[in-house]
This record gives C-alpha cells, structure tokens and sequence, in this order.
C-alpha cells in the first residue's frame, strides 16, 4: 500500500508516476519513481499559503500469490486547513443575496470571495445548515466559521458536548457593557473620559422595568461623585416597588444604593402582578466629548473582561496553536458624530439592514478596532487572543437582521452578543438614550440590544494555518469531529 499525506499549499500540486498498489517489486533489484511538483494551472489568486510538504509511506508484503487491488494514490492532507478544502466543494458566493437568509437555493455549504476581504485575499466561509464543520479542541467543541485570509481558521464555541444547543452552547449570559449612557459603550473598549464628569440627564418614556419579583431601593435624593461619575441615593430611603406612591423618588432599579444609571421615577403602572416603572428621568453619569475621547482604547468592556479571564483559565494553556487574527469592533459611522448622548448609527448597522444586507469581512479601521495582541495589522489592545464573531460573519453565514433563520448552524435557540457596534438612541427620535450592540436571537434573527441587558456569550478564537488534525479520516461531523493535534 502507498499512504501520502500533504501539509500547507493547494496550489501546490504533486503528482506521482512509476509506481502504484498492486505493483510487484523486484526481490533484487530497486524500483524508482518520479514526483512531478507543479503549480496549480487554476489558481488565480496568490495563496495564503505558499510552500507543501508531501510526505510517503510504502509498505510492502511477500508476494503469495493473492489478488492485491491497484488504486492510484490518494494525498489526504493533515493541515486543517487543507482538509476543510478536501472535505467540501467550495463554491463560489457571486450569486448569494445576503439580504435573504441562508437556503438550499440561497448558499448552504462551504464559500469563497476575496470582495470585501482583508487586503482582497480570498477567505472561506461556513454558509447555511452545514454539518460538518465541527472541531474538538481545547476541551471544547467549536463550529468552524471561515478559513481568514491569513489562512488561520475561526471558530466560535459550541460547548461541551458537540450537539449542545441553548445554554449549554455558551458559556454563560452577561452584559456587553454595565453602562449604556454614551455613545462610548457601543465599543468592546472605551475612552476613560478625562474631562470633568457631568451627572447627564435625558427622558424617557414606554418603556418598563419590572420590580414585581423583589423590592427595589428607592430615595428621595442622591448624590453625585465628579471623580467617578457614580451615584449614591441619599435622603428617605424606602424599599418597594414602583408604583405611585414613589413618583418623585430615585433608584438605581435594584437593591443598591450605589450605581452607575440613576432614574427619578416619573410615572408607574401595574399589569396583573407586575409593577412597572414607565417614564422617568435618567442620570447617564458623563458625556464623552469627542469621537476619540469616546472610543479610545483604554478602559475594558465588561465582556472582554469577561471573556478574557475565561481565556485565562481555560485555554492558556494551549496558547502557541492560537492565531493572533484579531477580532473587528468596527466603530465607522454612518450618521451622527459618536460622541456623547448624539444619536449615532455605526457601519455594521448601515451594511446589514434587512433590504440591502452588503456583509464585509475587511475590517474598516483596522489599527484601531481590529483588536488583537501583538499583530502589527491591529491595536494590540487585547490581552489574550479571544473576542467575539462580528454580525458580518453571521451575515455571511445566514442570518439576516430581524429575519428569522432556524436553519442555519449559528442559531442556537437562545440570544448571544455579537462584537459588532450598531447605535446610539437619542431624543426625541426614541424613548431613551441608550448604547446598543448586535446580536443573535432565540430564533436566528440579527438583531440590536441595550448593552446592559444579559445575553450569551460564545467565544471566538483563531487556530493557526499550521495545526494538523489527528486522523484523516475525521470529516468535520457531528459525530466525527476534526480534533486538533497537540504536541
């Protein structure tokens, strides 16, 4: 039998003539064959990667007499990478309309494009309600999104188990930032603000917190410190819910005297048990003052904490398989300026909208929102090599912004943040200012959210281009995963 196996290149091609399965060998005397090293004829596009290894195995019997079948030799090859492109047809994503959701008609497989791409490279991506794109690694199981164009792999996490679905395939729910007032929030980091703090007020009205499941604290003052932009609730303080009897008073709409978003309560109603606080005025803490002073990279999103201190303790370990890809908080604006409480909507929710969804991978301002570790590419702002999936990537995948999509391997029953920025509401256009992010919905859909809400949380990371499966009979299945080597 002849067994090849080949590591990085397709378009490195290797073709061998001379000898085959089957074949007799002389007892005393040798047998030479040739290997003829071309490059690809089809490839049109310099490839990511740029040299391939072929190695041969020939293993030899004594001649019985049996019957021994003639094959030609087949070259599995072991980079993950490679085999992804083994394992799939990849086609080509000209004729998908990214404002329909994925379909049988409308892409379901592996994809290729180099339009919209980093540096006009070509990446592969998942589409659809694939099922073979599955990996083992870690401890964990992950879906393959796409092959980027540094030829690394992007995976987002699946759990513990390889059909885990809803809670089980994340790994936890958590707000994307605990403060919403300013445009600033929008971001997976933020500006420290160093101008003087201001205690900020807007209106709001139509919308209900509910204090029917526990009393919330309530005062008739506050204070308010410069120094942190932090609120304090002084004066009468009472524990209640919010009906009419504390029209007037203050809370943080919890059990704390402490917060970051004040309200004075303008106006309750009561809906069966549930009593809610309907109109007020919100205490927003500061404002940023300038787009840079709102976005610069300095204070951590409370999901990057989050997930950063996950990578920490979980994957550590295996960090020297992990690629410092970088992960997209594209802040481009599309309207607004992107300081302060000034309504503001960012590129993602300009390229994504339901009519005329034009999904990109490139990421706009690189060497600030492409947040990464020591890539010259990003900000190197990142302490581990962890992020989120970008709401383009779920375009690109299937999902369509407040469509719903079942069928496609990103849904998993339940609400997940994205990393993508969308907007900022102000008066008097909607009720309340309020910093929202992209995300995933309990059925598919791409949607916005306040950044204080608790949603999923499903780890992004990057393997490098050189890992190797440990089996080439691993076809990316459910069932069959593609489980990386570790050396």
């Amino acid at each position: 039998e002849i067994k090849g196996s080949e590591q990085g290149s397709d378009a490195i091609k290797f073709d061998i003539e001379g000898i085959k399965e089957g074949d007799k060998l002389p007892s005393k005397g040798s047998t030479t064959f040739d290997i003829t090293i071309s490059y690809d004829s089809n490839t049109s596009d310099q490839p990511n990667l740029t040299d391939n290894k072929l190695s041969i195995g020939i293993n030899y019997i004594q001649d019985t007499g049996s019957n021994v079948p003639s094959n030609n030799l087949d070259i599995v090859p072991t980079r993950l990478s490679q085999k992804i492109l083994y394992d799939n047809k990849v086609q080509s994503d000209t004729n998908i309309d990214f404002s329909k959701i994925s379909s049988d008609s409308n892409g379901k497989g592996l994809y290729y494009t180099s339009k919209n791409t980093e540096d006009n490279r070509i990446t592969y991506y998942f589409r659809g309600d694939v099922k073979n794109n599955y990996v083992y690694f870690g401890g964990y199981y992950w879906r393959i999104i796409r092959i980027n164009e540094d030829g690394s792999i992007r995976l987002i996490y699946q759990g513990e188990s390889a059909d885990a679905t809803g809670s089980n395939a994340q790994l936890g729910i958590y707000t994307f930032n605990m403060k919403m007032g300013d445009n600033a929030y929008v971001d997976y980091m933020y500006g420290s603000h160093t101008t003087a703090f201001k205690d900020g007020v807007s209106n709001f009205s139509g919308f209900a917190w509910t204090s029917n499941s526990k009393a919330v604290k309530m005062s008739t003052d506050y204070s308010f410190d410069e120094n942190t932009g932090g609120y304090t609730l002084t004066g009468t303080i009472v524990d209640g819910y919010y009906d009419e009897t504390h029209h007037g008073y203050y809370t943080c709409m919890d059990n704390i005297l402490k917060c970051s978003n004040l309200i004075k309560i303008i106006s309750t109603k009561k809906e069966g048990d549930s009593y809610q606080l309907w109109s007020g005025e919100l205490h927003g803490g500061y404002f940023s003052t300038s787009y840079e002073e709102a976005h610069a990279n300095e204070v951590d999103s409370s999901i990057k904490v989050y997930l950063e201190n996950w990578y920490q303790g979980h994957l550590l370990q295996y960090d020297s398989y992990i690629s410092d890809s970088g992960f997209c908080n594209d802040r481009s604006l599309y309207s607004g300026t992107g300081f302060g409480k000034v309504g503001t909507n960012y590129g993602a929710a300009a390229r994504l909208s339901s009519n005329s969804s034009t999904p990109q991978f490139a990421c706009p301002n690189a060497t600030h929102d492409l947040f990464t570790v020591t890539n010259s590419k990003g900000n190197n702002a990142s302490k581990y090599k962890v992020g989120l999936i970008t709401a383009d990537e779920v375009s690109y995948a299937g999902g369509v912004s407040d469509v719903a999509n079942s069928s496609y391997y990103l849904n998993t029953g339940v609400n997940y943040w994205t990393i993508s920025s969308n907007s900022f509401s102000s008066l008097p256009t909607v009720s309340y200012a309020a910093a929202h992010v992209l995300y995933v919905n309990s059925v598919g859909k791409l949607l916005s959210n306040l950044v204080w809400n608790y949603l999923g949380i499903r780890p992004v990371i990057n393997l490098l281009s050189t890992v190797e499966v440990t089996s080439t009979t691993q076809d990316g299945t459910i069932n069959n995963p593609y489980i990386i080597k570790i050396i």
